[in-house]
């Protein structure tokens, strides 16, 4: 597991739930909104390019360790739904290599799941 990013308040402080947003060219993404520095709203937002699969686990479906690895932190992990997405379709051997399996877990859920080529961050 690697840590990518943390939300910079804690998850129980975000305005409201998460908002996944499937984007063209198999791109998608993740709104955030938390309190800024000056108390006015802050959108932050998560978004991944060349998405080959993802998936949404509510509170009452998430496991513990879903909590503990990624909750309110974007984590990579090696998994063998990565092992199984890298080896169906047709994927040239770089796309195999690159793809990443990334997870971040919210209050009460959702935990989101995410296996991409790339993200960024955009605030």
């Amino acid at each position: 597991m690697k840590e990518h990013w943390q939300l910079p308040v804690a998850a129980s402080a975000l305005l409201h739930s998460p908002e996944f947003v499937v984007l063209a060219r198999r791109d998608c993404a993740l709104k955030l909104l938390i309190e800024g520095e000056d108390g006015a709203p802050k959108a932050i937002t998560l978004q991944f390019a060349g998405v080959e699969s993802y998936k949404c686990t509510y509170l009452t479906s998430c496991t513990a360790s879903m909590f503990n690895l990624a909750y309110g932190k974007l984590v990579s992990l090696d998994s063998t739904w990565l092992d199984e997405v890298r080896n169906v379709g047709r994927k040239d051997q770089a796309t195999i290599n690159a793809l990443q399996h990334l997870m971040i877990t919210f209050d009460d859920g959702p935990c989101y799941e995410i296996i991409c080529l790339s993200w960024n961050i955009n605030d």
